[in-house]
C-alpha cells in the first residue's frame, strides 16, 4: 500500500504511488484545508454500500477498490478511493462534489483522522 497523507499549513495532500496510483488511475489530490470538512473511520461494508458506478480505476470485489466512483442517493457526487482488504477505512469529507469524499486504507488512520479534524475548517469538523 502506498498512500501518503500530509497536512501542510494550508493543504491536505493525499498522494498515491506505486500500485495505488495505477489502480486508482490517479496520483492523488491536494485540497485546501478550507475545503476539508473532517475525517472519520468508517466500516468497510458501510462505505462500500454507498458506491454505485466506477468512473475510473479498479474495482475487484473483495480485493481492491480504487479510483473514482459515483455515490448512491447523491447525484453528481464522486468519491476517490484507494483501498484493499481491511475492516475499516479513513474517510475524508470535503465541501466539493468531486470528490465529495476520499476513502483510503492507511495504517495510521486513527491518528490521521484526529489530526485532520483538528485542522479542518478551523477545527470544527462536525464528524465523529
Amino acid at each position: 500500500m502506498a498512500v501518503a497523507i500530509t497536512l501542510t499549513d494550508d493543504d491536505l495532500v493525499v498522494k498515491f504511488t506505486g500500485l495505488d496510483a495505477l489502480w486508482a488511475v490517479s496520483g492523488g489530490i491536494t485540497l485546501p484545508l478550507t475545503e476539508v470538512v473532517g475525517a472519520k473511520l468508517v466500516d468497510t461494508a458501510v462505505a462500500r454500500a454507498r458506491l454505485r458506478w466506477k468512473i475510473s480505476g479498479t474495482g475487484l470485489t473483495g480485493v481492491v477498490k480504487a479510483g473514482q466512483f459515483t455515490v448512491a442517493d447523491e447525484p453528481g457526487a464522486r468519491e476517490l478511493w484507494s483501498t484493499y482488504r481491511d475492516s475499516e477505512y479513513l474517510e475524508i469529507a470535503t465541501t466539493r462534489r468531486r470528490p465529495h469524499r476520499i476513502v483510503v486504507q492507511h495504517p495510521d488512520r486513527f491518528t490521521l483522522a484526529q489530526a485532520i479534524n483538528e485542522r479542518a475548517r478551523g477545527g470544527s469538523s462536525g464528524l465523529g
